[in-house]
C-alpha cells in the first residue's frame, strides 16, 4: 500500500473527460457518497475538451488531482497517464457517465480481498431505463465469436454457449461468474497488476482497449470476476453518439484491430480479408440500425409525399380513365423521383433530419421548396412538362398529410421539454424531499422555453405531507397520472434506492432523469439541461423586425376578417349596446357584465385584433392595459398560456421577454394551438378584475 499525506489509500480512480463535465459531476458526487470509510486518490484527465471543463471540475471538487492534455489522446493513453500515479491498492478505471451505488466501491474492494487470485473485476451495469446492459460480462472475442458478433447471431440467440460467447448469455446477469473481459466503463484492478501489464495498449485509440487488456491478464495467474451484487448506471457513450458513422465505424473496426494483433498469424491472407469485409458490412448494418429510427422518419415523409403527388395528378385529372391508366404506365414516374431528390437533398440543406421531432416549420420550407423547384424545372424542361394544378393540388394535400404526421409524432413524444407544436405539456414527477422538491419546481417553470408541467412530487421515505404518495407507490402515480418522465433529486435520495427503483421502471414507458446534488442541472440519456434562468441580454430582437411585424399583421388580418365578415350583425348589435354598457379595458372598450355579454365581446375582441388596436397573439390584456408599440396586448399569448406556471411576479416578464427574442410567425401560431389547452379565458380574467375594482 502506499500514502498520501500520511494515509494509506485503497483505491486510485480515474477518470477520462471529453466534454461531458457534468456526467464528471454527477459521477464524483455518487463516488463521495460511496466513499464510506475508504481512503480514495480521485484523477480526472481531460482530453483537450476546449470548454471550461477543469476550472468548472476544480471549483466543484478542489481535492481531485486534474491533468490538462493539450490534445484529445484517446482512451487508452489518457489512462495511462495514470497508472504510473496510482497509489491505491486497487485502482478503478470508470467512464464519465456512470454513477455508483453507496455500496459500489466497499463491495468491490469486499470482493477483491476475499479472492486473492481475482487480479481485477466488474460489477452488474445497468442502462438508464433500468435495463441490463449485457456488456458487463463478455469473453475474448475468438474467431467464431467475431463472426457471431458480426453477422447479428448473439443476439438471435443470447442463451447459446457457441452463438452467445460475446455476451456469455447463458450466464444470469445476477449470478457472480469468473468471466474472461470487463467493461471499460467499469474496471476495478488490482493496481500492482495493472502497472504490471503495462496498462492499455496506445495503439487503440478509442474502443477495443479494454479487451485487449483483460486478455492479457491470462498469461498471469490472476483471473477476472463479475461481481452482480452492486450495480452502477451507465449513459453508454455521452462523449460519442451511437447513431454517428464516426462511432460505429471505430466501435467495429476495434474488433479487426484486436483480431490482426493476436490471431492473424495462425490464420491465411484469405480469411483476414474474410474478416476484414465482414466487419465492414457490420458497420453498415450497425449504421443502419442505430438509425432506424431517422431513416423511418425520411421514409414516412417520402411515402407521404409521393402519395400527395399521386393524388393531386388523380384530382386534376377527376380519376378519369386515361389518368389511371397514365399511373399504370409510369408515365410520369420521373415526377415523383425529382420530388423525393428534391426533399432529402433541402431537409439535409437546412438540418430537417437532425430535428426531425420538433421542425414542423423546416418540413414546411422543404415541402414548399419541393414543390417550387418541381414546378421550376418543368416550367423550363417543356419535354418534361407536368400538369401546375396536379402540383398545386398535390402540395397542399402533402401539407395536410405530412403536418398532421408531423403534429402526432410531437405529441406522442415523451422526451422532448422544447418542443414547438405540442399542445401538452410534458407530465414530470420529482423524486425526493419537499425542501428539494420546491425550488426544483420553481426553476423549472422560471424556463420559458420548457414544456415541463410538474404533477407533483414522490417522497422517499413516507407520504407524510404535500406528496402524491411515496416510492413504492411509483408504478401506479405514473400510470395514473400518465406521467412522461421521472426527475431524481440526489440530494434527498440514496444512488442504491434509486437503482432500486430504476429497475423497477424497467418494463414502464416512462423517461428518467437525474438531479445532481448541485441542483443546478438536469442530467438525461443523451442531453443536459440547465436549470438556470435564460440570461437577458442586448440582442437585434426579432420582434422589432419589420418583415416579421408585418407577418404578424397579415396573421391578425386573415384571421380576423372572415369572423368579422361571418358575424357582422351581431358585431352591429355590440356596438349598439355599447352605448349603454360600454367598459374601458386598456385602449379598447367591451361590454359589461363581460361574462354576459361573452359571445358579443368576442367579435369586439376580434375586431380591435382587425383595426389594429390588439394582437391575435401578444402581451396580457388588462384594465390597465396601455397602448405599446412593442408590447400591443392580445387575445392570447405566452405568458397567458403559462399562466399556471408563474410562482413570481417577475417571471411574466422573464416568459414575454422570451416570447420578443425567440419570435417568429410559427410561434404565434404554436400559441394559438396550445391555448385551448391552458385554461385561460381573457374574458373570465377581465371579469374578476373589473368586479375587483367596483369591489376593492
Amino acid at each position: 500500500m502506499s500514502l498520501i499525506s500520511g494515509k494509506v489509500i485503497d483505491i486510485s480512480i480515474v477518470v477520462v473527460n471529453f466534454r461531458v463535465k457534468e456526467y464528471v459531476v454527477n459521477l464524483l458526487e455518487s463516488i463521495e457518497k460511496a466513499r464510506g470509510k475508504l481512503n480514495l486518490q480521485i484523477i480526472v484527465i481531460d482530453n483537450n475538451s476546449n470548454d471550461d471543463s477543469i476550472s468548472y471540475l476544480k471549483e466543484k471538487f478542489p481535492l481531485v488531482t486534474y491533468i490538462q492534455n493539450e490534445k484529445n489522446l484517446g482512451f487508452g493513453r489518457a489512462n495511462n497517464q495514470c497508472f504510473n500515479l496510482a497509489k491505491g491498492e486497487f485502482t478503478l478505471i470508470i467512464n464519465p457517465d456512470t454513477i455508483v451505488s453507496e455500496d459500489t466501491l466497499q463491495i468491490m474492494v469486499n470482493h477483491m480481498y476475499r479472492h486473492p487470485n481475482c487480479g481485477a473485476s466488474g460489477c452488474k451495469i445497468l442502462n438508464p431505463d433500468g435495463t441490463f446492459a449485457p456488456e458487463s460480462k463478455r469473453s475474448v472475442p475468438t474467431i467464431s465469436t467475431a463472426i457471431s458478433k458480426v453477422f447479428g447471431l448473439n443476439a438471435l440467440f443470447p442463451k447459446s454457449k457457441v452463438f452467445g460467447r460475446y455476451h456469455l448469455g447463458w450466464i444470469d446477469e445476477n449470478e457472480v461468474s469468473e468471466i474472461e473481459v470487463l467493461s471499460g466503463c467499469f474496471m476495478f484492478w488490482r493496481t500492482h497488476l495493472l502497472q504490471q501489464l503495462g496498462g492499455f495498449d496506445e495503439r487503440f485509440f478509442m474502443y477495443g482497449e479494454d479487451i485487449d487488456l483483460c486478455f492479457r491478464i491470462k498469461k498471469t495467474q490472476f483471473h477476472i470476476d463479475y461481481v452482480p451484487t452492486t450495480s452502477i448506471i451507465h449513459y453508454k457513450g455521452e462523449s460519442t453518439r451511437k447513431g454517428d458513422l464516426k462511432y460505429v465505424r471505430i466501435f467495429n473496426k476495434a474488433l479487426y484491430q484486436f483480431f490482426e494483433k493476436h490471431y492473424s498469424s495462425k490464420y491465411s491472407l484469405i480469411f483476414r480479408v474474410f474478416i476484414f469485409f465482414a466487419i465492414t458490412l457490420r458497420i453498415g448494418i450497425s449504421f443502419i440500425y442505430n438509425n432506424l429510427r431517422l431513416i423511418g422518419f425520411i421514409l414516412s415523409d417520402l411515402l407521404l409525399l409521393n402519395i400527395s403527388v399521386i393524388i393531386g395528378f388523380l384530382f386534376r385529372f377527376s380519376f378519369e380513365y386515361d389518368a389511371v391508366i397514365n399511373l399504370k404506365n409510369l408515365q410520369y414516374l420521373w415526377i415523383n423521383v425529382l420530388a423525393s431528390s428534391l426533399y432529402v437533398l433541402l431537409g439535409a440543406s437546412i438540418d430537417l433530419f437532425k430535428t426531425k421531432a420538433n421542425s414542423i416549420s423546416s418540413q414546411l420550407k422543404a415541402i414548399l421548396a419541393s414543390y417550387g423547384g418541381v414546378t421550376l424545372i418543368t416550367f423550363f424542361a417543356r419535354d418534361l412538362a407536368f400538369s401546375r394544378l396536379a402540383l398545386i393540388y398535390g402540395l397542399l394535400i402533402a401539407l395536410v398529410l405530412m403536418i398532421i404526421t408531423r403534429f402526432m409524432q410531437i405529441n406522442f413524444s415523451k422526451n422532448d421539454s422544447k418542443i414547438t407544436g405540442k399542445l401538452k405539456r410534458t407530465k414530470i414527477l420529482l423524486v425526493g424531499n419537499e425542501e428539494s422538491a420546491k425550488p426544483i419546481k420553481q426553476q423549472i417553470y422560471a424556463r420559458p422555453d420548457w414544456n415541463y408541467d410538474v404533477i407533483g412530487t414522490v417522497s422517499v421515505k413516507d407520504s407524510k405531507g404535500d406528496y402524491l404518495g411515496s416510492l413504492p407507490q411509483l408504478i401506479d402515480l405514473i400510470r395514473a397520472y400518465n406521467v412522461d418522465q421521472i426527475f431524481f433529486l440526489l440530494n434527498s435520495i440514496s444512488y442504491t434506492t434509486m437503482i432500486e427503483y430504476i429497475t423497477k421502471l424497467e418494463n414502464v414507458r416512462v423517461i428518467l432523469k437525474l438531479i445532481p446534488d448541485s441542483m443546478d442541472f438536469i442530467l438525461g440519456k443523451s442531453n443536459v439541461e440547465y436549470l438556470e434562468q435564460i440570461p437577458i441580454v442586448d440582442i437585434d430582437v426579432p420582434y422589432t423586425k419589420t418583415i416579421n411585424r408585418w407577418m404578424k399583421r397579415m396573421l391578425d388580418i386573415l384571421i380576423s376578417m372572415p369572423i368579422i365578415v361571418t358575424g357582422l350583425p351581431l358585431l352591429m348589435t355590440a356596438f349598439v349596446k355599447m352605448k349603454k354598457h360600454e367598459t374601458k379595458v386598456g385602449a379598447i372598450k367591451l361590454l359589461a357584465p363581460i361574462i354576459k355579454y361573452r359571445h358579443l365581446n368576442r367579435l369586439l375582441l376580434v375586431w380591435n385584433v382587425f383595426i389594429g388596436k390588439l394582437h391575435i397573439v401578444g402581451s396580457e390584456l388588462s384594465y390597465n392595459s396601455k397602448p405599446s408599440y412593442s408590447v400591443k396586448p392580445g387575445i392570447v399569448g405566452y405568458v397567458q398560456i403559462n399562466k399556471r406556471r408563474l410562482q413570481h411576479l417577475s417571471d411574466a416578464d422573464n416568459y414575454l421577454l422570451y416570447y420578443f427574442q425567440n419570435y417568429t410567425i410559427w410561434l404565434d401560431i404554436d400559441i394559438m394551438m396550445k391555448s385551448p389547452f391552458s385554461n385561460y379565458s381573457v374574458l373570465q380574467n377581465l371579469e374578476e378584475e373589473r368586479k375587483k375594482q367596483l369591489n376593492p
